[in-house]
C-alpha cells in the first residue's frame, strides 16, 4: 500500500478463482467488525478501496459484490457511497451498519450491565490485542499516544480519543465520528445496496439510520425488522441466522 502497511486477504475456499478454472464467475469481499475473522462470517477489514482495485485487476472478467458487517459494514457503505457511479461492485449488502458512528458510540459509552459487563470488555479486549500486535510498527514521530492511557482505557470512547483520533490526524473525537461515518454518503450509492438492521440493536440503535435517504435514493433498501439484536438475527430450533438467505437472493438478482 502507499504507506508501507501490508493488506491480506483470505480466500475461501482457499484458491483464487482463476486458478481453478473459475475465471469469470462473481467474487464476493467480505468485510467483519471489530475483531471478525474470516473463520466466522466475515473477514478482517483494513484499507478496502486498496482490496477491491487490487481483486478487480487480478480478475477483470469477474463481477464484485461487497458484504459487510458491523463497522465493516460502514467501511463498505462509505466506499460505495465515495465511489458513487466509479463504483467498482456491482451491487452491496450492510447487515447492522452503524450509519452514525457518533450515535453508536454514544450507546456503547452508555453505562448499563449489558455494556459494562459484555459489549465494552469484548470489544476492549479485541482493540487492545489488535494494538499490541502491531507496537512493533513505528509510528510517524510526530503522533504522540499515551501507551499508558491506551492500556489503562476502560471505556472505548477513552480508546479512541487517545488512539483512533491521533493515528488518523482527526482534530477531535467529532471529526472522527464525522469523517468516518457512511451516513453522509448513504445518498450517493449508485449501485444496488440492500441494508440489514433491526429495532433492537443496542450497538447502531435506529435513530442513526438516515431513514429519509432511504426514502429518495431509488437505488438503496432498507429491511429493519423488530428483532435482531447486533449481528443476531435468529430463527427457527435449534437457532440459525436467517440473514443468509436475503442476502443470496439480492446478489443472486443483481449479478
Amino acid at each position: 500500500m502507499e504507506d508501507g502497511a501490508t493488506v491480506s486477504l483470505d480466500w475461501y475456499p482457499g484458491i483464487k478463482p482463476q486458478s481453478d478454472g473459475d475465471e469469470g464467475k462473481p467474487i464476493a469481499l467480505v468485510m467483519s467488525g471489530v475483531g471478525g475473522s474470516s473463520q466466522e462470517h466475515h473477514i478482517r477489514a483494513l484499507d478496502f478501496r486498496t482490496a477491491v482495485a487490487h481483486v478487480r485487476e487480478l480478475n477483470p472478467n469477474s463481477k464484485l459484490v461487497g458484504i459487510g458487517f458491523s463497522m465493516g459494514a460502514n467501511i463498505l457503505t462509505k466506499y460505495v457511497g465515495e465511489e458513487g457511479t466509479m463504483c467498482m461492485l456491482s451491487c452491496a449488502v450492510s447487515v447492522c451498519c452503524p450509519f452514525d458512528i457518533s450515535v453508536s458510540s454514544a450507546a456503547m459509552n452508555e453505562s448499563n450491565l449489558l455494556n459494562n459487563y459484555v459489549f465494552q470488555p469484548a470489544v476492549m479486549s479485541t482493540l487492545k490485542r489488535a494494538i499490541k500486535r502491531a507496537q512493533h510498527l513505528e509510528l510517524d514521530s510526530s503522533i504522540n499516544i499515551d501507551q499508558e492511557r491506551v492500556r489503562n482505557s476502560k471505556r472505548l470512547w477513552e480508546l479512541e480519543d487517545e488512539f483512533l483520533v491521533k493515528i488518523g490526524g482527526y482534530k477531535d473525537l467529532n471529526e472522527y465520528y464525522a469523517k468516518s461515518s457512511s451516513v453522509h454518503f448513504v445518498d450517493k450509492i449508485d449501485v444496488p445496496y440492500l441494508a440489514i438492521n433491526s429495532l433492537d440493536d443496542r450497538i447502531t440503535p435506529p435513530h442513526g439510520i438516515p431513514m429519509e435517504k432511504f426514502s429518495t435514493n431509488p437505488n438503496i433498501a432498507l429491511a429493519l425488522v423488530p428483532h435482531g439484536g447486533h449481528l443476531g438475527f435468529l430463527t427457527g430450533f435449534p437457532p440459525r441466522i436467517w440473514f443468509i438467505r436475503p442476502i443470496i437472493e439480492f446478489i443472486s438478482a443483481i449479478v
